[in-house]
């Protein structure tokens, strides 16, 4: 009998529905996905209307997951905090956010048909804020947790008289990383600054870890990770799924 398992990923300000086909291919993108603002419940009562028979749900992820939790009350849960079965170094594991632990155990279960699970992998999640985690020798060795685009650009807007909040799209033809990005007035140097910013503090990272892990590649998810160029890293993927794979790869380990 077919079996379709659905992640529901509640985040920080949206929530996302995943449907993926039951089977032993990992590296495998969701069949299906939707998303919607974590405030639009009425949403989910439209997802949870089509589930089938025999579907499967987890509802997980880093945000407030108590109103959705109570649309699916037959859905296995895992909890901020709960035990996962991540191999890791950091000494409070219960601590470390569950988005981080899907993507290090995407790359531990083979999620990402171009990272090889025993290679040195750095993960960066550009999202709310921008994580690194550092996976090597089969185990997830910690990161780092920092401000995404927009809370910077929001931090120097709120933090200052005078200076603009811009979009962040409004900077899509400008070359942001590197050398190259100048801003030609207020806007596009607060956009230079906030995203050639971050993308120098991801390659000093790499730069730097690099020295012990000569081999050490990227895989590049979340949001907004596609403003970051990173031209100087190699190797380097991106997977924009990544997230939702390792919740999936999750939801395998605890339902076999």
């Amino acid at each position: 009998m077919a079996v379709t398992r659905r992640i529901l990923d509640v985040g920080n300000t949206r929530a996302k529905w995943a449907t993926f086909d039951n089977g032993n291919d990992l590296t495998q993108p969701p069949a299906q996905l939707e998303s919607a603002p974590v405030a639009h419940l009425d949403t989910g009562r439209q997802w949870q209307s089509t589930l089938g028979e025999h579907d499967l749900v987890m509802v997980t992820g880093s945000g407030d997951l108590a109103p959705w939790v109570s649309l699916f009350p037959e859905a296995f849960v895992l909890h901020p905090g709960d035990p996962t079965p991540l191999p890791t170094a950091v000494v409070e594991p219960e601590r470390t956010g569950l988005d981080r632990v899907a993507n290090a155990w995407a790359v531990l279960k083979g999620c990402c048909a171009e990272a090889h699970p025993e290679g040195a992998w750095m993960v960066v999640d550009v999202g709310t804020c921008t994580t690194v985690d550092l996976i090597h020798s089969g185990m997830h060795w910690g990161g780092t947790i920092s401000p995404g685009i927009p809370m910077r650009l929001d931090a120097m807007s709120q933090g200052t008289a005078r200076l603009p909040r811009p979009s962040l799209h409004d900077g899509h033809d400008l070359a942001l990383n590197g050398a190259a990005g100048l801003g030609s007035n207020s806007d596009r140097a607060l956009l230079a600054g906030a995203v050639g910013g971050l993308a120098a503090e991801i390659e000093g990272k790499w730069h730097a870890w690099s020295q012990e892990l000569p081999n050490l590649g990227v895989l590049l998810t979340g949001g907004d990770a596609h403003f970051l160029e990173l031209r100087d890293i190699r190797p380097k993927f991106a997977d924009a799924q990544l997230t939702l794979k390792g919740y999936h790869a999750l939801f395998n380990h605890f339902h076999a």
